[in-house]
C-alpha cells in the first residue's frame, strides 16, 4: 500500500500548454540560479568545488517543482482521504503521515479493516478478516519502512543513510523521465522516474507484499494539484499481480493534528462481553495456582529517583511486608512497610534515623505489595466500570471500595488480566493528591508474576520508578528487616538496633 506521492505537478486546471511550458522554464531557470549563487558564494570555495552533477540538477529542479525545500521542510504531518478500487470493489481509505517517517494507511473493505503502518521502527498491519494486527518482519518490514520514508511529502533524497544513483533517461508511459535508483539504509531499492519537462515524479517501481510475499509493484502518479503551496498527486495507479488498483485522493491536509499513537501497533485487546465474574476468574488464573505458594520474593534492579538512576534491592513477604534499599551515590536510603507501619531513611531529605511515614502515605507504599501478590482485585467491593486504555493496551477498569473506605480505580490487562494501573487519592514522598501507579514488564519467578517496572506519579508528576531486572521466589528474608528499628537510647552509646 503506497502513501500519497509527495511530489510534483503536471498542468493545473484552466492553464494552457504555453502557460505550462513558461512555468516549467521559469522553474528550471530558478533552480539554475540557485545553483549559480551557491557556486559563486566565495571565490576560493567556487574554485575548489566541482560543477553540479546531472543528479544535482535533477534534484534541484525536482525540489523546486514540488514547492521548494523551505516548504517541504516546514511539513510536520499530512493526511489524505480518498477511494481505492480493488478488483471492482471501491473502498474508502485514509493515509496519515508524521515526521520523521511514520505512516498509517487504513481502508474499509465492506466493514473489514485493512491497515498497514510503520511507527518509525516497527512495521505492522492487519488484513481484512484478521482478528488483530501482526508485526511484520524481515524483508517485508524493510520494504514497508523504506516506502514509508520515500512516500512522505517532506522526503529529500539526501536523507541520512539513503543512496541515490542517477541512471539516465528513459521513456515511460507519460513521456521522457529521468531515472533514479534510491536505496534505503536497509538495502531496499526503489526506481523513481521524474519527468524531464516538469520535474515531478511520474512512476515508482518497488517491492510490496499483497499477501503472496514480496513482489515488484509499480505506482504511477497523476493529476497533480496545488495544496497549500505543494504539488501533490491526487491519483495513483498501483499495478501488481492483482491487476491495476487506482487510488483517487479527495482531500489532502498539511500539518493537521494527528494522534501519535495511531502509528503504533495496538497492544492487548479486551473482550467487552466479559462480566465482572469472568474478569476476576481470568485474573486469578493469570496469577497461577503456584503463585499462592510463594511466601517471599527478593529482587534487584535500579530506581529512578530525584533525577538519578541508582542500584536498589527489594524484599517482599506475605501478606504485605516489603523493603526497598537504595544506594544513592553512597548514601543509604530505605523505604519499608511491615504491614502496619511505613517508615523510611532518606539522608538527602534530612531523614537520618529510621522515621515513620505519615498515616496518609501508608496506602501508597502498601500498594506495592498488593501489586505483587495480586491483592488489589480482592481488597474490597468491586464493580466493572468498562474498558479503558493504559498506554496502548486495552484494560478492564474495576472500581474498588476498600474495607477502609478508600476508593481505587484498578486496571487489569485486556489479555493477560494482570494489574496494569491503580489510581487513588493519597500522599507519597512529601507530595499529596492523585496517586497514579502503573506497572508493566511482568516476569515469572517461581510461578509468581513479578512486575519489571513500577512507576508512581503524584498529580501527574513521576515521583519514582522501580526497574526490576531479576527476581527470586522463596528467598530467605529476615522478617525483622521490615520493622522499623527502635530509636537510639540517649543513655546508651552506640548505634540504634
Amino acid at each position: 500500500m503506497k502513501a500519497p506521492a509527495p511530489i510534483g505537478s503536471a498542468t493545473r486546471p484552466g492553464t494552457g500548454r504555453g502557460v505550462q511550458n513558461r512555468r516549467q522554464a521559469d522553474r528550471v531557470r530558478a533552480c539554475l540560479a540557485v545553483l549559480a549563487l551557491a557556486l559563486v558564494a566565495g571565490a576560493g570555495w567556487a574554485q575548489e568545488t566541482e560543477e553540479p552533477s546531472e543528479l544535482d540538477r535533477v534534484l534541484a529542479m525536482h525540489y523546486e517543482a514540488r514547492g521548494g525545500l523551505e516548504k517541504l521542510r516546514s511539513i510536520q504531518a499530512a493526511r489524505a482521504t480518498g477511494t481505492m478500487s480493488v478488483q471492482g470493489m471501491a473502498a474508502p481509505f485514509t493515509i496519515s503521515l508524521r515526521r520523521p517517517n511514520q505512516v498509517r494507511v487504513e481502508g474499509d473493505f465492506g466493514g473489514m479493516a485493512l491497515i498497514q503502518a510503520f511507527d518509525g521502527e516497527q512495521a505492522w498491519g492487519q488484513a481484512p478478516g484478521q482478528p488483530r494486527p501482526v508485526a511484520f518482519e524481515g524483508e517485508v518490514a524493510a520494504a514497508q519502512a523504506a516506502d514509508a520514508t520515500l512516500s512522505s511529502p517532506w522526503f529529500e533524497y539526501t536523507e541520512l543513510g539513503y543512496e541515490v544513483e542517477f541512471a539516465g533517461r528513459e521513456e515511460i508511459e507519460s513521456g521522457e523521465a529521468w531515472k533514479l535508483v534510491v536505496t534505503a539504509p536497509g538495502g531496499v531499492a526503489h526506481q523513481v522516474f521524474i519527468g524531464t519537462e516538469d520535474g515531478l515524479e511520474k512512476k515508482r517501481i518497488s517491492k510490496a507484499d499483497f499477501g503472496f510475499g514480496l513482489e515488484d509493484s509499480e505506482t504511477r502518479f497523476e493529476d497533480y494539484r496545488d495544496v497549500d503551496g505543494l504539488m501533490l498527486a491526487h491519483r495513483q495507479i498501483l499495478v501488481s499481480s492483482l491487476g491495476e488498483m487506482p487510488l483517487t485522493l479527495e482531500s489532502y491536509e498539511i500539518n493537521p493534528e494527528i494522534d501519535p499513537d495511531i502509528f503504533f501497533m495496538p497492544g492487548q485487546m479486551a473482550d467487552a462481553a466479559l462480566d465482572l465474574a469472568g474478569v476476576l476468574e481470568r485474573h486469578r488464573a493469570a496469577r497461577g495456582s503456584s503463585a499462592a505458594e510463594v511466601e517471599t520474593v527478593s529482587a534487584a534492579g535500579t530506581v529512578v529517583l530525584l533525577g538519578f538512576e541508582v542500584p536498589m534491592t527489594v524484599a517482599f513477604a506475605r501478606p504485605s511486608s516489603f523493603r526497598i534499599d537504595i544506594d544513592m551515590q553512597g548514601l543509604p536510603m530505605v523505604l519499608a512497610y511491615d504491614g502496619e507501619t511505613a517508615w523510611n531513611v532518606s539522608p538527602m531529605q534530612g531523614v537520618i534515623e529510621p522515621s515513620p511515614l505519615p498515616e496518609e502515605m501508608v496506602g501508597a507504599v502498601g500498594i506495592l505489595s498488593d501489586f505483587l501478590w495480586g491483592g488489589l482485585a480482592s481488597s474490597g467491593e468491586a464493580s466493572l466500570a468498562g474498558i479503558e486504555k493504559v498506554e496502548r493496551d486495552e484494560t478492564y477498569r474495576l472500581d474498588i471500595l476498600t474495607a477502609e473506605g478508600e476508593a481505587r480505580a484498578l486496571y487489569l490487562g485486556g489479555e493477560d488480566f494482570l494489574e496494569r494501573r491503580v489510581v487513588f487519592e493519597g500522599a507519597f514522598l512529601q507530595a499529596a493528591g492523585e496517586i497514579d501507579v502503573t506497572i508493566a514488564d511482568y516476569m515469572d519467578a517461581g510461578g509468581l508474576k513479578v512486575p519489571g517496572t513500577i512507576r508512581i506519579a503524584v498529580e501527574g508528576a513521576v515521583a519514582v520508578e522501580l526497574r526490576i531486572q531479576e527476581a527470586e521466589a522463596g528467598a530467605e528474608i529476615d522478617p525483622a528487616s521490615f520493622t522499623m528499628p527502635a530509636p537510639p537510647d540517649p543513655d546508651t552509646p552506640g548505634p540504634a538496633l
